[in-house]
């Protein structure tokens, strides 16, 4: 180990902070980082697997759950094992230790008596962790105020002599000069410092200093020098309102043109739109998701950051131990205020008139689950609640609707029996279908490639003409049942998601877009004023390639026909797919207006700008397992995006209307995370109860803003709808479950306290009758009763009629007198709140 210490040339690594704190914390996973060094402390926790790490020249095996300190100026290298790794990784100035001092601390030397005092340090890093994720008002104070105890921590119980006796033991007099020169520079970057002062300053040539500090560093002192003032400039420019001059100025810049040039190579942005992004408040940084630029190859090996993969729950699990050295206090979310809107209401207040694009199309998942009666039965309890106009889903043509067959001598037989009970039902309840054309019945098919455990054919057909040959019989049956007058309301969409190429489309892109004009030319061939459009795209194809665009052109190109745009959005990164074991990465809730805005544009940047644009799929998640769909998240989720989106779309269709619902294999339990706003028990869930309080909006809304809407009736009654929604949190977002279980669903979700609303109204004459509706975890939401009664996994008769009678909104009355009302609204994290306000004669 010596030897082979004494051969190798050790590389300085330049940590930059993160955002305004002074330090850096991340996720990483190792595979190889060199011998390297740095001016920073830093501390290793291993989440999972295990680690070589050569320290001080002796070699240690960390396994889940060690914790080891490098210390500033420390010599260090890090090996992968033969298994995979998960680290927590803290890296923090010298100067919150006094810099001198030399911490000992290294759970994997067994010491019996230190225990106790490591877990003051895992208590410490799983706050820290938690407040970042959170982001909880005061987060960034708190945090540092959890870093300096953890220093504390370090100095009371691990420190041991200090880092000058260890250098002079080790005889390394170069790290104790290069100390003095970088904490020279730290105190004094916004001054002019030069080359030749530095080498006088250690009495040396300066021919010698140069090479010296650019052998020790990696990097040559000038190039150091503007690293420091980049980094002191990127947090002034997110944490004050000072000139981007003055900051240029503070740093030690000699113009601005210079700051401007520097700042550019090494964050690919301008410092203007640096402050701008860092001022958004639903996006991080340009530079957070990506490595800073280097000079020359990394110096700290093969760090790489990823995601965590349920590793934190390892860590988290201390955020409730109590030491002799401190107590964890958790934010009081209870008690906690976290915002108070006032909204006043006056005689002389307007009203715009505005169309509920949530209650036109509702969805399902499959055709011939239509054809059972559990689905029915739900089907028409919903319509009775929330009178939606049209239906989607997969499948009419899949082999399970028996539509396509072939006689001996190969020629098609139609049978439509089963479309026709399905249909009819359907028109009887005054449900439209929204005909999806979709799959491929089998012998039609080109290939055997299938999607969901029912296996729909997503292959193009076989034989065109055969295809067309089915839609054009089919539409010609749909008229001569239903009417010309009926079916020219329904729409036809061409597919569902072929962007997704292998996955619900087998061919091409350029043979879906021949696919759509056949298609659609079959339809419009029978009857021409028939709506046709499509693609019911994937929303990933919206932000990472040309699909839309491509598809626009050559619509308009060959003159087909679009009549209306679908697409679908969810809020999982669209670049990444999702798997059994793990969610990909959550969007910000303002990335479902946003890709809105964004097809829109493309879209008015075609010929097709004036055409309907439907979302015919939505939802929290596109992983029909993801178990906050059962949760009181759903409810302001629902009412979030319906009241942001409001005058963006025709219509916004949620996905799915019931957990009758068999794509993959049905689990046990009652509440395992399905799509639907009904489970297969028929208990209604929160969001359930979301479109059913929205049905009670007036069609004139008078008032909306964050968490609130106001509207009102031609009868002149007023309802005003409340709700508090909380985003998941950071690590959650990022990919970690580890905190998401079947009775633990909360703790993914940023920490956010009450939020107050003060409603006053300045325009009532008269009585009214004042009529509140609150869901809430303790208040209607049959998931949390579930867990409360114990979760069970199969449910007797009883214990549905007693689940189905606690589910849904209390509801409370008042009579109101006096031309003044004030009323005040308080809302837990995802509680909403419903007023009806009528008049009394």
């Amino acid at each position: 180990m010596q030897g082979e210490e004494k051969s190798i040339r050790y590389l300085y690594e330049f940590i930059q902070h993160q955002d305004d704190l002074p330090m850096k914390l991340f996720v990483n996973s190792v595979k190889h980082v060199d011998f390297h060094w740095h001016k920073e402390v830093e501390i290793v926790y291993v989440l999972q697997g295990s680690i070589l790490m050569y320290l001080d020249q002796k070699q240690y095996t960390l396994y889940e759950d060690d914790v080891i300190v490098v210390n500033s100026m420390s010599v260090h290298k890090i090996e992968r094992t033969n298994q995979d790794n998960v680290l927590l990784t803290l890296q923090f100035g010298p100067e919150l230790l006094n810099t001198n001092a030399f911490i000992s601390c290294n759970s994997a030397l067994n010491n019996d008596g230190d225990k106790l005092r490591l877990t003051s340090i895992k208590q410490n890093l799983a706050q820290m962790v938690w407040e970042i994720n959170k982001k909880t008002k005061g987060y960034r104070s708190y945090t540092i105020g959890r870093l300096q105890t953890l220093c504390g921590c370090l100095l009371r119980y691990f420190s041991d002599g200090t880092n000058l006796d260890a250098e002079e033991s080790s005889k390394e007099y170069d790290y104790k000069r290069l100390n003095r020169v970088l904490a020279y520079i730290d105190s004094h970057y916004s001054e002019k410092i030069t080359l030749q002062d530095m080498a006088a300053s250690e009495h040396l040539s300066l021919h010698y200093f140069s090479h010296f500090f650019t052998d020790k560093i990696g990097i040559p002192f000038q190039k150091y020098l503007t690293l420091i003032r980049l980094e002191k400039a990127q947090a002034q420019l997110a944490g004050s309102e000072k000139k981007i001059s003055e900051i240029a100025l503070d740093c030690g810049f000699a113009n601005v043109k210079l700051f401007n040039k520097y700042f550019k190579e090494k964050y690919d942005c301008t410092p203007g739109s640096y402050r701008e992004a860092s001022l958004a408040p639903e996006f991080p940084n340009p530079n957070q998701n990506r490595k800073p630029k280097t000079y020359e190859e990394s110096s700290s090996g093969d760090y790489y950051e990823m995601d965590t993969l349920n590793a934190m729950g390892s860590l988290y699990r201390y955020l409730d131990e109590k030491t002799e050295t401190q107590q964890v206090l958790l934010p009081p979310t209870k008690t906690l205020m976290e915002e108070q809107h006032l909204i006043e209401i006056r005689k002389d207040h307007t009203t715009v008139m505005y169309e509920k694009h949530w209650n036109i199309t509702m969805t399902a998942g499959r055709a011939a689950e239509g054809l059972r009666e559990d689905w029915r039965r739900q089907l028409v309890e919903l319509r009775a609640r929330i009178p939606f106009r049209f239906i989607r889903f997969h499948g009419i043509f899949n082999d399970e609707m028996m539509v396509y067959s072939e006689n001996e001598n190969g020629t098609p037989v139609y049978n439509w029996s089963y479309v026709d009970k399905l249909y009819d039902f359907l028109l009887g309840q005054g449900i439209r279908p929204f005909v999806e054309l979709s799959f491929m019945p089998s012998l039609l098919a080109r290939s055997n490639e299938t999607i969901f455990q029912w296996k729909g054919n997503i292959s193009p057909p076989s034989d065109p003409a055969r295809w067309e040959a089915l839609v054009s019989e089919f539409i010609r049956h749909c008229l001569n049942r239903y009417g010309a007058q009926e079916v020219k309301k329904w729409y036809f969409e061409v597919w569902n998601e072929p962007d997704l190429a292998g996955v619900c489309w087998a061919g091409s892109k350029e043979e879906y877009f021949a696919f759509y004009e056949s298609t659609v030319c079959a339809i419009k061939s029978v009857l021409i004023e028939l709506k046709t459009g499509g693609p019911a795209m994937g929303y990933g194809s919206l932000w990472n390639d040309t699909w839309t665009e491509e598809f626009l052109a050559y619509c308009q190109k060959r003159e087909v026909p679009l009549d209306f745009f679908s697409f679908h959005i969810y809020s999982e990164y669209p670049k990444l797919k999702i798997d059994e074991d793990r969610l990909t990465k959550i969007m910000p809730p303002s990335f479902y207006k946003e890709s809105i805005e964004r097809l829109r544009q493309k879209m008015n940047a075609s010929s097709y700008g004036h055409v309907e644009l439907h979302v015919t799929e939505w939802n929290f998640s596109l992983y029909d397992r993801n178990l906050l769909h059962d949760t009181m998240f759903m409810a302001p989720f629902v009412i979030y995006h319906t009241m942001n989106t409001l005058g963006n779309v025709k219509a916004m269709a949620f996905w799915s209307f019931t957990d009758v619902f068999e794509e993959s294999i049905v689990p046990a339990s009652p509440f395992y995370g399905g799509f639907g706003l009904i489970n297969r028990d028929g208990l209604k869930k929160p969001a359930y109860y979301a479109f059913e309080l929205m049905q009670k909006l007036g069609d004139e809304l008078l008032v909306k803003g964050n968490g609130y809407v106001g509207t009102r009736k031609s009868d002149g009654s007023m309802q005003f709808l409340f709700y508090h929604y909380v985003h998941v949190d950071q690590l959650f977002a990022s990919g970690d479950w580890s905190e998401l279980s079947d009775s633990s669903r909360y703790d993914v979700f940023e920490e956010k306290g009450i939020k107050a609303f003060e409603l006053s109204l300045h325009m009532l004459s008269g009585t009214y009758k004042c009529t509140s509706y609150r869901l809430d975890r303790e208040h209607g939401s049959v998931f949390d009763e579930w867990i409360r009664m114990g979760s069970p996994d199969s449910l007797t008769t009883e214990e549905i009629s007693y689940l189905n009678g606690r589910s849904g909104p209390v509801i409370r009355s008042e009579i109101v007198r006096g031309e003044h009302w004030y009323k005040e609204i308080l809302l837990p994290p995802h509680g909403i709140t419903l007023l009806t306000l009528d008049r009394q004669y």
